[in-house]
């Protein structure tokens, strides 16, 4: 096994034990439904504008909230690239507000552009 999985497999035991301490965290900054929504559909793969369609807020809204991650060091969000979770870690009670569909959209989307899948 590698060193790089190895501390993949420490860091995912290290959320799951934190986990309540980690909500609490997120929450002061996931003050709202929208705003929760907005965490579980930030992903590293979709840009702010199609975060803001799938969480139903506004392109501004997204972005400051963006911006206020970034600041507490929560998030990556390089200009021009999607942002990404520096903690990868979403509250089970978060992902009920997102519909699964939203959340696996990449896969979709990848799907109805006719990119092909890596083989199995």
């Amino acid at each position: 096994m590698s060193e790089l999985e190895e501390l993949k497999k420490i860091s995912k035991i290290l959320a799951l034990v934190n986990a309540e301490a980690l909500e609490i965290e997120l929450s002061k900054y996931a003050t709202t439904d929208e705003r929760k929504r907005i965490w579980v559909l930030i992903d590293g793969k979709r840009m702010s504008k199609d975060i803001a369609a799938s969480s139903g807020v506004t392109r501004r809204a997204v972005d400051l909230f963006l911006k206020s991650l970034e600041r507490a060091e929560l998030i990556e969000s390089a200009w021009g690239k999607p942002p990404k979770r520096i903690l990868d870690f979403v509250p089970a009670s978060w992902l009920d507000l997102v519909k699964p569909e939203e959340v696996k959209v990449e896969e979709t989307s990848a799907k109805e552009e006719g990119v092909n899948e890596p083989n199995k």
